[in-house]
C-alpha cells in the first residue's frame, strides 16, 4: 500500500471512530436522562414527606395535609405518607377524607396494614358528635387489625366498642386480654375499673384506677425521633399519640394528672366515672 493510501485510511478511520464516539456518548446522554429525572421526583418527593411530618409534629394540620398530598403525586403508594395524610384529616374532623386515605393503604396492603385497620375502626367508634358512627363496622375493623397483627391495640378497640353496645361481660373479657396483652396500657384498666365501679364493687374499681394511673408514669427520658425532627423528643407528645389509638383516649389520658397530686379519693374516682358513665348512657 503506498504512502498516500495509507494516510487515507488512517484518515478514514479515525472519522469512523469520532463518529461511534459521538453515537456512544449520545446514548449514554439519552439512557440517562430519565435517571436524572427520576432521581428528582425522588428528592422532590422526600423534601415535601419530610415537609410534611415537620409540620404535622408542629401541629399545623393544614400544612401537612398540603404537603402530604404533594408527596402522594410523586409517590400515590406511599403508605406512610396515606397513613399520616389520613391522621391529619381524622384529627380535622374530615371523616370521610381520612376514611378514603386508609382505604387506600389497606388496598395496598391488605395482610400487612393492621394501622389501616385500627384507624377505620376508630373513625367508626369515634365519640365525636359529627363522626360516621357505626359500631359493627368498628368492631369488624378493629378484629381485623387484631387478626393481621395481635399487636395492633384491635383487642382493646374490640374491648371498647362491646362497652359502648352495653355488651359488659363481652367488654370486660376482650379488656382483661388487652390489659394482659399490654402492660404499658392506661385504657384497658382504666376501663375494667369503670365495668367494676358499674357494678358496685368500690374496692376493685380503685384497684384497676390506680393501675391505670401508676402506668401513666415516665419509665424513660424523652428520645429523638429522627424522621419527624426534636419535636417527637416530647415524651408528652407520644403520650397523646397513644390516646389517639383509644376510643376513650380523652378520658383516661388526663389521668396521669394524678402522679402528681395526691392519690385519688373513692369519691374522686366515683366522679371520674361518673362522667364516663353519663357519656355511655347517652350513646344511642
Amino acid at each position: 500500500m503506498t504512502p498516500s493510501r495509507i494516510l487515507i485510511a488512517l484518515v478514514l478511520l479515525a472519522f469512523v471512530g469520532l463518529a461511534a464516539i459521538k453515537a456512544i456518548r449520545s446514548r449514554e446522554s439519552q439512557l440517562s436522562q430519565p435517571d436524572r429525572n427520576q432521581s428528582d421526583t425522588v428528592r422532590e418527593f422526600w423534601r415535601f414527606y419530610k415537609e410534611a411530618s415537620h409540620q404535622r409534629s408542629a401541629g399545623d394540620l393544614g400544612a401537612a395535609v398540603s404537603l402530604y398530598e404533594k408527596s402522594l403525586a410523586l409517590r400515590p403508594q406511599h403508605e406512610d405518607s396515606l397513613y399520616y395524610l389520613g391522621n391529619c384529616y381524622f384529627e380535622l374532623g374530615r371523616y370521610a377524607d381520612a376514611a378514603n386515605s386508609y382505604q387506600n393503604l389497606i388496598s395496598i396492603n391488605p395482610l400487612g396494614s393492621s394501622r389501616g385497620y385500627m384507624q377505620l375502626g376508630l373513625i367508626y367508634a369515634c365519640l365525636e358528635p359529627a363522626s360516621p358512627k357505626d359500631l359493627n363496622k368498628a368492631y369488624q375493623y378493629f378484629s381485623r387489625a387484631n387478626e393481621v397483627d395481635p399487636d395492633s391495640g384491635g383487642l382493646l378497640g374490640m374491648g371498647e366498642v362491646a362497652l359502648l353496645r352495653g355488651q359488659w361481660e363481652e367488654a370486660r373479657q376482650l379488656l382483661l386480654s388487652a390489659n394482659d396483652d399490654n402492660p404499658m396500657s392506661m385504657a384497658a384498666p382504666y376501663l375494667l375499673g369503670y365495668l367494676a365501679y358499674r357494678n358496685k364493687a368500690p374496692q376493685e374499681a380503685g384497684n384497676w384506677f390506680h393501675m391505670a394511673v401508676q402506668r401513666g408514669e415516665l419509665k424513660k427520658g424523652a428520645i429523638k425521633w429522627t424522621e419527624e425532627g426534636d419535636l417527637k423528643a416530647d415524651p408528652e407528645l407520644r403520650w397523646r399519640a397513644l390516646a389517639r389509638q383509644s376510643v376513650f383516649g380523652k378520658y383516661w389520658l388526663p389521668l396521669r394528672r394524678y402522679l402528681k397530686e395526691a392519690a385519688p379519693s373513692q369519691v374522686g374516682i366515683q366522679q371520674e366515672y361518673s362522667r364516663l358513665d353519663e357519656l355511655l348512657k347517652k350513646r344511642p
